[in-house]
């Protein structure tokens, strides 16, 4: 998808993610795949999905807020806005891993969703 989208683009495709969220039946909790039933309902917007952990999470001299996301494939470092910066502190602390979901690579304004996984 494209990486770079305007605040109204983002805002519809942030509207289709979360009905998908709320429309996501799960009956199956065996040793499968954790969470497929939501990857896969996402599958059908073309959006993309990370599981990783964070490797650091911190402010620079401007304000700006640091995340190094790593996948296990691939780490992603850039700023993060403060809604995501959070989740991503949070997950740092206590050693969890995040789900971020975003329209491309989840670099800039791509990220949708950032979700502390169990």
């Amino acid at each position: 998808m494209n990486d770079v989208m305007s605040g109204v683009q983002l805002a519809t495709l942030q509207k289709q993610v979360d009905a998908k969220f709320e429309n996501v039946k799960v009956t199956d909790f065996s040793d499968g795949p954790k969470f497929q039933h939501i990857v896969n309902a996402l599958d059908t917007m073309a959006i993309d999905s990370y599981i990783g952990t964070v490797a650091f999470a911190g402010q620079n001299s401007t304000g700006a807020y640091q995340v190094q996301f790593n996948t296990s494939t691939t780490g992603y470092s850039s700023s993060w806005p403060q809604w995501a910066f959070d989740q991503a502190k949070s997950a740092l602390l206590s050693g969890k891993q995040l789900w971020v979901i975003a329209n491309g690579s989840p670099f800039g304004s791509n990220r949708l969703t950032v979700l502390i996984l169990a």
